[in-house]
């Protein structure tokens, strides 16, 4: 399977938006996708960090 999203480019989203080992393999599953985009993946990013802000502040 050919990959279209560049992994050097992925690591810097994962690396931007802090995020738990779990949260990170969601963006990569999500990256492996055919018809991923980059703005769902920082979609996802974000979404996904505001979830776990959410659940550190309980």
């Amino acid at each position: 399977m050919n990959n279209l999203i560049n992994p050097i480019a992925l690591g810097k989203v994962l690396k931007k938006y802090n995020s738990t080992p779990q949260n990170k393999q969601q963006v990569i599953s999500l990256s492996k996708r055919k018809k991923a985009t980059w703005s769902a993946i920082h979609r996802l990013a974000r979404k996904l960090e505001f979830k776990q802000s959410i659940i550190d502040q309980q």
